[in-house]
């Protein structure tokens, strides 16, 4: 006999059709995926299990590394450049598309709010604000007269996916990596998007020279497409299944891992990284980083075995005798988990 795989899509649609059969007669809806009945628990654990697999992979090093020489490669203007600055910033804040991205590329995205008051869906000229050495805020003007005044850059969330709104996240400048700073980064995709004639408080910041010359927004499905590509150049080995893993939110995923490789605690990471629930756990990795740091733990362990081992050998001698028990062999094993 065949076996047949049924996805809860599937299953769920199903049921919608059922739901739809009930309501066309008047009768009372037998399906309620709202209810916390044992049918819907079984289709949620489910379908938690089989996205797991597909959950987004975060950018390698080296594909960053790859970005960074591209950039450096094209104009200033350049589609390339821009996506390697926010994706450069992104390793800091770990940015959600929509607030770096748009749907297409010359139509800008809103949100509407409950007074009718549209908000531009990605980050604006004013949400980027700017602060000197003793913490005060300093305009624009004065930061691109001379960029060492900012000491911190606070990115303004007007609205966010966790309701979060109007939150105000900083970075301070790394003095030590300033080609990987996020102030300077910041810096850099403001003078950008002005060149590309973001000029007043309202413009979207997500902005890039075409090729053609024309200056068009960043879109979601544009820096996913490029993410693999570049990826694709750098393991040209890499299996489709694999590279479909990456997309847009492969940089959001970067940023928690990258401080969960540091050692960062939950706290930290959702407080850094704008979470309010523990669902950032599902994209962290046993990395490289993570296995080395998993070794290192266990070397004053080690040593200790191992001149244990030394010191056994040098007072027992190798022909011991051994007394030699009675053996069980209905030996029953005991497992706690």
């Amino acid at each position: 006999m065949q076996k047949i795989k049924i996805e809860v899509g599937t299953i769920k649609g199903y049921m919608r059709a059922v739901n739809e059969h009930y309501k066309k007669h008047r009768l009372p809806l037998p399906w309620d995926l709202k209810s916390d009945s044992k049918g819907v628990e079984l289709l949620n654990q489910q379908e938690s299990y089989e996205k797991k697999p597909d959950r987004r992979e975060p950018l390698h090093d080296k594909v960053l590394v790859k970005m960074m020489q591209l950039s450096e490669d094209s104009h200033a203007l350049s589609f390339r450049r821009a996506i390697w600055l926010w994706s450069k910033l992104g390793r800091y804040t770990g940015f959600r598309r929509q607030e770096f991205a748009m749907e297409k590329q010359l139509v800008i995205q809103y949100y509407i709010k409950p007074d009718g008051t549209r908000v531009v869906r990605s980050f604006c000229l004013k949400d980027f604000i700017w602060y000197d050495e003793d913490g005060m805020i300093i305009s624009l003007a004065e930061v691109l007269a001379n960029r060492e005044l900012a000491v911190q850059v606070g990115h303004h969330y007007e609205i966010q996916k966790n309701r979060q709104n109007n939150q105000i996240v900083t970075q301070n400048r790394d003095t030590a990596y300033p080609s990987l700073c996020a102030v300077e980064a910041s810096i850099d995709i403001v003078e950008l998007a002005m060149q590309c004639g973001s000029n007043r408080p309202g413009d979207p910041l997500c902005f890039f020279q075409s090729e053609d010359g024309s200056n068009v927004y960043l879109t979601g499905d544009m820096i996913t497409k490029y993410y693999r590509h570049v990826t694709q150049m750098v393991f040209p080995k890499i299996s489709v299944e694999e590279l479909r893993l990456f997309s847009c939110h492969s940089i959001r995923v970067k940023a928690a891992v990258l401080l969960h490789e540091a050692g960062k605690d939950a706290s930290y990471i959702k407080l850094r990284i704008r979470w309010l629930s523990d669902c950032f756990q599902v994209y962290l990795r046993n990395t490289r980083r993570i296995c080395a740091q998993h070794n290192a733990s266990l070397k004053n362990v080690n040593d200790i075995i191992l001149k244990a081992l030394e010191l056994s050998r040098e007072t027992i001698p190798d022909d011991a005798v051994h007394s030699e028990g009675v053996t069980d062999t209905e030996l029953e094993l005991e497992d706690e988990d």
